[in-house]
């Protein structure tokens, strides 16, 4: 039961305090905004407690077979190995802990008052926060919606169905499953096929498109299904699926390709089938606020975040794709600059992706085919992890950097298959951004021996300089 009704007001309120909602807050409070932020659950969002960090952990826990056999390849033998999955679920939480206690140290140095509860517009001026036991209207001259998204749900796989899962519930495993099937071989999908199989399950996914990872072109999927034991022949594609039925403690997957039904099994089902914003589901009243929304049920926003009601702002997952923590992050800058007045806009035109593999992969900016749908006369240069001192003596010797370009040498595109993928590719996105071309990278002088060589490298091959290429 609710009591008590009171009413206070803010300059800024931020609903939602994941990735884009807690920098949307901290950005306005450095420009001297008086900020109030809500969520109904702690802060960090899904990514930081139930989705990226999580799970990264998870995969680097992981990798300890495989670093195994290397040491003992080189000479560090073991005689005893034993696997704690609690403990290495306690250390997980351990790693969110420390970063949540981070966030709530940011807010009070900044002065930011956190309320959790349930947040719904009453009007265009004023929010309803409602906790466990009391009520009260927050008003407001400005407001940012940083309400994310959540898992979709397809009929015959509901998340409250035995033994069918979500994303955040797969992470909460109390121990490692002997089976686990995978609706869905997107890039959650895939990453759960990384760290379970690695820690011994067997993984089974059920792609309904042709191939899994669509988002990447085919090449790089073509590799890391050539070179990593995880994703072998249990991947189907081309499948639809129909139904789980729970069966003492393994569940049944019914299932449907070219005509012909198939079965199935495993002691759970993960649906990972992508992700819907949160808008609509969590009663968040944003007609009442004059906030309009997409076909899609994103909110419509303009350069600077900005709604259809020009004080309401939107970020993040429920702003439209891509449903990226690091695009939040930088749109919730933007939109708190612009509540605080700034003249700013998201103008970013690279947008990095990652999937956490093995190896991973990592993307931005247009692949070889779309580079030659677009211009009459392009350069693709390439660069293998085998012929890099440091990717050897790291033993990641699988992978390579491919770059595109124009002609002229202009850079269009980097993609990225192997170790450290995800970093290197911080320095593809900057190269873009900055308008940059082969030599400007080629160009710059490269530590050694270090990972990014690759990508020097790959630039070199474009402009057939490459020197370590065989």
């Amino acid at each position: 039961m609710v009591v008590g009704d009171v009413e206070e007001g803010a300059e800024l309120v931020v609903i939602g305090a994941g990735p884009g909602g807690y920098t949307a807050a901290i950005r306005a409070a450095q420009k001297d905004m008086d900020v109030v932020v809500i969520d109904k659950e702690e802060v960090g969002g899904i990514c930081l407690n139930h989705g990226c960090i999580p799970a990264k952990a998870l995969i680097h826990a992981s990798k300890y077979r495989a670093d195994l056999k290397h040491w003992d390849e080189i000479g560090i033998h073991t005689k005893e190995l034993e696997v704690d999955f609690e403990s290495i679920q306690e250390w997980k939480e351990e790693v969110v802990e420390k970063l949540d206690t981070g966030i709530e140290q940011l807010f009070e140095a900044h002065n930011i008052e956190y309320k959790q509860g349930y947040a719904r517009f009453i009007d265009e001026e004023t929010v309803r926060v409602e906790e466990e036991h009391d009520a009260e209207n927050v008003k407001f001259e400005k407001a940012i919606i940083a309400t994310g998204s959540r898992p979709i749900e397809i009929p015959g796989f509901e998340f409250d169905k035995e033994r069918v899962i979500s994303s955040r519930d797969l992470l909460q495993l109390e121990e490692v499953p002997d089976e686990i099937v995978v609706i869905g071989g997107g890039y959650i999908g895939m990453e759960a096929v990384t760290k379970f199989c690695k820690f011994g399950s067997t993984v089974k996914v059920l792609e309904a498109q042709d191939r899994v990872l669509s988002g990447f072109d085919e090449e790089i999927v073509d590799h890391i299904r050539e070179t990593s034991a995880c994703y072998g022949d249990e991947i189907y594609t081309g499948v639809t699926a129909k139904e789980a039925v729970p069966e003492g403690e393994k569940v049944t997957v019914k299932a449907e390709t070219d005509g012909e039904n198939i079965e199935v099994e495993g002691d759970y089902v993960l649906v990972a089938v992508g992700r819907t914003p949160e808008l609509a589901l969590d009663g968040l009243n944003i007609e009442k606020a004059g906030v309009e929304t997409t076909e899609n049920g994103f909110v419509d926003v303009d350069e600077q975040l900005r709604s259809s009601n020009e004080n309401i702002f939107a970020i993040g997952d429920c702003a439209g794709q891509p449903m990226l923590a690091h695009k939040a992050y930088r749109e919730g800058k933007v939109a708190a600059e612009a509540a605080a007045g700034k003249n700013t806009a998201f103008d970013s035109q690279y947008i990095p992706k990652v999937a956490y593999t093995d190896p991973e992969i990592a993307a931005v900016g247009m692949t070889p085919m779309e580079a030659e749908e677009q211009f009459e006369s392009t350069k693709v240069g390439k660069f293998k992890f085998s012929a890099s001192g440091r990717a050897l003596t790291a033993n990641k010797p699988d992978g390579f950097v491919r770059v595109v370009a124009r002609e002229s040498g202009k850079l269009e595109g980097v993609q990225i298959v192997g170790p450290h993928a995800s970093d290197i590719i911080a320095e593809a996105t900057l190269a873009l951004e900055m308008q940059g071309y082969l030599d400007d990278v080629a160009n710059t002088i490269h530590a050694h021996p270090t990972f990014p060589e690759v990508f020097s490298e790959a630039c070199e091959d474009a402009m057939d300089e490459s020197i370590h290429k065989t």
